[in-house]
């Protein structure tokens, strides 16, 4: 199993911090008990709007890990203008991704040494998705890996996110609010509830 790409869970969540409606504090359970928390915020500035996201968490895979990770994504008006996100375990950096527009193209970089040129074109992200709920959305652009990923309706209010490596994420809302997101690996499940 490879750690860094279970730990990177956090940070393909594009989980958001700052002063909206649905900001707030996710607790991070695995196996029911609580191993830390997610703080998301969201700045509205004229047509800019802002995602922050931080979090820490005490994850026991073999040993304890201490997880830091920080997400921030932009838009102007509709378009996503830049986004980064890091994931530090322990006292090093395991992840991190960035993509600034230039232009009509996007200048993109993910850890350890991946670069290229892309069209960004999708309104949501995995960071919009904390404050709204995607109806009638069939693809989510996730921050940590710099591509569009598919999401299905699966239920009331429920939606499965499929990260590459047919991974999934699912994302639970109750009256267009975002209450958890449940994350399912192989050796590594966790829950982000709502507080």
């Amino acid at each position: 199993m490879r750690i860094p790409h279970i730990l990177s869970v956090l940070l393909q969540l594009g989980v958001v911090l700052s002063a909206s409606a649905q900001d707030g504090t996710f607790e991070i359970l695995k196996g029911g008990e609580v191993v830390g928390h997610i703080l998301v915020g969201r700045t509205i500035s004229g047509d800019r709007i802002s995602y922050k996201m931080t979090s820490k968490s005490e994850i026991d895979i073999v040993w304890t890990h201490h997880v830091r990770t920080a997400l921030a994504t932009e838009y102007v008006g509709e378009r996503v203008i830049y986004c980064c996100g890091t994931i530090h375990v322990n006292d090093g950096v395991r992840d991190s991704s960035q993509m600034r527009a230039i232009g009509e193209k996007a200048l993109c970089y993910i850890h350890p040494g991946e670069v290229f040129a892309a069209t960004v074109t999708n309104e949501w992200t995995s960071a919009r998705m904390y404050y709204e709920e995607p109806i009638g959305q069939d693809s989510i652009f996730v921050e940590s890996r710099l591509r569009d990923c598919p999401i299905t309706r699966i239920g009331d209010g429920e939606y499965r996110l499929v990260l590459p490596g047919n991974h999934a994420n699912f994302y639970i809302y109750r009256d267009g609010v975002l209450r958890e997101v449940r994350v399912n690996r192989t050796w590594l499940d966790l829950v982000f509830r709502r507080v």
